[in-house]
């Protein structure tokens, strides 16, 4: 059973998770009036997904490797959240392309710390017949934190402009790192597993570790592609259906928001659930999962870009937001279980490194640049086509997965074995 140190802990995590999303994904559905009024194009949009993602690419490690080994996980994480909460209100003031881009890598490189500290604590909290439930609840911050970010971003948008926007939601995440300095005790590492004391290891022995397990470089790349559809619809759906349908921001944040948060949610918690129930039978059952629901993904999203009724393209878009959330608490499991507990940090940020680059960073590039190659200006015909370009990465993570499923037991002994976890 788990403790109510361990509920409390799970409860902020998650509220960390909410914020780190509602702050990233607010200039989704801000953007339309960021372009009009900067005068940027759709591939200047898509510069600033590349430079959120190579900041976060390239702290990712360092910040990982110093909750790893310098400093308290606790310390990491109010530092990184009082980072990128400010420099989300200082977006407000940008007056320029420059100022933006460097208002959004200060936020980005606060973020860098967000997984690198949240997994590996639940991880020594939550021993593995929770695992991939417990991060589920974390992670579930993620879709909840993108339907805030475009429902409120929607409203506020068009109350009280782009750039109050941002401020308003930069502020809040001050008080929750408060509160986290103040209230939240860290766990032991190893605690959840029995490990009385925790190994060290050099970097590079960490590093060189993680990339010779097969499991866990399967579950990066399969991560990363998805990734690059994810991160692409997420920027740029909002603003394909302000263009095609000719929606205000508040039309499609008070509509497609919710569809993302609610559908994802029920879609997290209920795969991990069913992921930890089947695994104790047989560990397979965590990829297998991932792996299917990624393979149905495709069809609905690209079902969804082509219909011309709204409504229709919402309910089609709902099912890809059903299955392509299914994975995030899972797959993070994978990571974290594959992964000695001494590397844990490390191997979170790893996969958010190639995430953060492939993924964020290539996706919304890409959607970006692409748009503007298909359609010039505010053409939706060009974004339709970028789109769908992209979308082909959920089959190539999806086959991916399946190819984790032969290895991932042994890998998972292995990390047992190298952490001393008693037998």
């Amino acid at each position: 059973m788990i403790g109510a140190s361990g509920k409390y802990l799970l409860g902020i995590l998650f509220l960390v998770s909410v914020f780190n999303y509602l702050d990233r994904q607010v200039l989704s559905i801000v953007q339309e009036s960021v372009k009009l009024d900067l005068g940027l194009s759709d591939s200047q949009l898509g510069y600033l997904a590349l430079a959120f993602g190579i900041t976060h690419a390239l702290l990712a490690l360092p910040i990982g490797r110093v909750a790893d080994t310098l400093l308290s996980r606790k310390t990491v994480l109010v530092g990184c959240l009082t980072v990128w909460s400010s420099m989300t209100a200082v977006c407000g003031a940008a007056s320029s392309f420059v100022q933006l881009l460097m208002a959004r890598i200060g936020v980005s490189a606060g973020e860098a710390g967000v997984t690198p500290t949240t997994y590996s604590m639940i991880s020594d909290k939550f021993p593995m017949r929770y695992r991939a439930t417990a991060i589920s609840v974390c992670s579930a911050g993620i879709p909840v934190g993108v339907m805030l970010s475009l429902f409120l971003g929607g409203l506020l948008t068009e109350a009280v402009g782009w750039r109050m926007t941002f401020v308003l939601f930069g502020v809040p995440g001050l008080a929750l790192a408060l509160l986290i300095a103040l209230t939240v005790q860290a766990p032991q590492r190893g605690e959840a597993d029995g490990i009385k004391e925790v190994k060290k290891a050099p970097f590079w022995a960490s590093f060189f570790h993680l990339f010779s397990t097969r499991t866990f470089v399967l579950v990066v790349l399969g991560s990363a592609f998805k990734s690059i559809a994810a991160n692409g619809t997420a920027q740029w759906m909002p603003s394909f259906y302000m263009r095609k349908f000719d929606l205000s921001a508040a039309d499609v944040g008070v509509t497609f928001g919710p569809v993302i948060g609610v559908l994802g949610l029920i879609s997290m918690l209920v795969a991990s659930y069913a992921a930890d129930k089947l695994g104790t039978r047989d560990l397979r059952w965590y990829p297998w999962i991932i792996a299917g629901t990624l393979f149905l993904v495709f069809p609905f999203k690209v079902a969804s870009l082509y219909v011309d009724i709204y409504w229709l393209s919402l309910a089609l878009f709902a099912v890809t937001a059903l299955t392509g959330n299914a994975m995030l608490g899972i797959s993070n499991a994978m990571i974290q279980s594959t992964a000695p507990v001494h590397m844990r940090g490390m191997a979170s940020a790893s996969k958010t490194l190639a995430l953060s680059f492939i993924g964020y960073g290539l996706g919304g590039a890409m959607v970006g640049m692409l748009s503007d190659l298909f359609g010039a200006g505010n053409s939706a015909a060009g974004l339709e086509m970028a789109l769908l370009v992209v979308s082909i990465t959920y089959l190539i993570a999806g086959g991916l997965f399946v190819m984790s499923s032969y290895s991932f037991k042994q890998d998972y002994d292995d990390a047992k074995t190298e952490s001393g976890v008693p037998a």
